[in-house]
């Protein structure tokens, strides 16, 4: 028996901004914070998909693009 891949928004950017900006402490490429993103394997899939729900307006906010793949993600 195979585990399932945790939901993701992980857009392959895995940058983290630095923490005079707006997304400080933060990924840029999903919007995540470093919180997040350690205890993400650990959150179940409704935590991980509120979490999602935020992110674009965080990296819209910030004044950030929102990946493709992150929108793909979270579409009805």
């Amino acid at each position: 028996m195979h585990a399932s891949k945790p939901l993701s928004p992980c857009s392959g950017v895995c940058t983290i901004a630095d923490e005079n900006t707006p997304l400080a402490r933060h990924c840029i490429g999903c919007g995540r914070s470093l919180e997040e993103i350690g205890s993400w394997r650990d959150m179940d899939d409704c935590v991980r998909a509120n979490i999602m729900a935020s992110l674009p307006g965080r990296l819209r906010r910030a004044g950030h693009a929102i990946p493709s793949t992150l929108l793909e993600t979270i579409a009805p």
